[in-house]
């Protein structure tokens, strides 16, 4: 069954294919999201002046950016906001120290499915009643 809200993420992701094969995880998954996908740290700082994010999810690393300088980055814009590293491996990060650092979670880009489950109780845990 196809959610009802439309989930709002913003992706920070500098590999297109990649946003693009999470996006139709989820889309197959039947929920309803919006993805802005930002590449740099300049195009983050931009796409955070909109409040209206339900969920970020980011690479580890990046061109021009690392995990814990982006994490402090979006945690001080969106302190509430479920974050979450979707990474290809996480070899110079530990996800426990990021998730201690304030990160909701670690997931590996070639585990989707753990991606759509964690949006899942994402929207469980948001939906009234």
């Amino acid at each position: 069954m196809a959610e009802t809200r439309t989930l709002r993420i913003l992706h920070i992701e500098d590999d297109p294919a990649d946003a693009e094969l999470a996006g139709i995880a989820l889309e197959k998954a039947g929920v309803s999201c919006l993805i802005h996908r930002v590449a740099s740290r300049k195009e983050c700082i931009a796409a955070l002046e909109d409040d209206g994010f339900d969920l970020v999810l980011s690479d580890s690393h990046g061109p021009d950016f690392d995990a814990r300088s982006l994490l402090r980055l979006v945690r001080a814009r969106l302190p509430e906001t479920p974050f979450v590293f979707l990474s290809g491996s996480f070899y110079d990060n530990d996800p426990e120290t990021l998730k201690a650092e304030g990160a909701t979670d670690c997931l590996l880009k070639d585990d989707l499915d753990a991606l759509v489950a964690m949006v899942r109780r994402l929207l469980a845990k948001s939906s009234p009643g």
